[in-house]
Formats: C-alpha cells, sequence, structure tokens
C-alpha cells in the first residue's frame, strides 16, 4: 500500500505553547497557507539540521586548529 513504510508518520508529540507563542504559530500558518500541524514539524525538523549544522562545523573548526 505504501512505497516506504518507513516514511509513515506514526509518532506522535504534544507540544504546549502559551497565548502568545500559539497566536505567532497560527499566524505563521495562516500566512504560510499550511496546516499548523505541519508548520511545526517543518520548523521543529529545520531547528534539528541546524544544530546538527553548527556542531559538524565546529567540529571542523576544532580539527582545523588541532592541525595548526
Amino acid at each position: 500500500m505504501y512505497s516506504d513504510p518507513a516514511l509513515i508518520r506514526k509518532h506522535v508529540v504534544k507540544l504546549s505553547f502559551n497565548d502568545l507563542e500559539a497566536d505567532v504559530l497560527k499566524s505563521l500558518a495562516n500566512y504560510d497557507g499550511g496546516a499548523l500541524s505541519a508548520l511545526c514539524r517543518r520548523l521543529v525538523l529545520e531547528g534539528a539540521r541546524s544544530v546538527f549544522h553548527e556542531a559538524d562545523s565546529a567540529g571542523v573548526a576544532q580539527q582545523n586548529q588541532g592541525t595548526q
């Protein structure tokens, strides 16, 4: 039925926001034209990629300093 069952989104995470945070996210989702849940998923995954990218960049910088 699915081309790749590993890509089925079956892991649920519950997030809680205060009123101001929720308003910002709802406004952004409305501006974007998509669903709030899809926006939150995209933001979380972009944040995770950013953390890994920063960690990878820091590791390369440390390696470069060690070779000088």
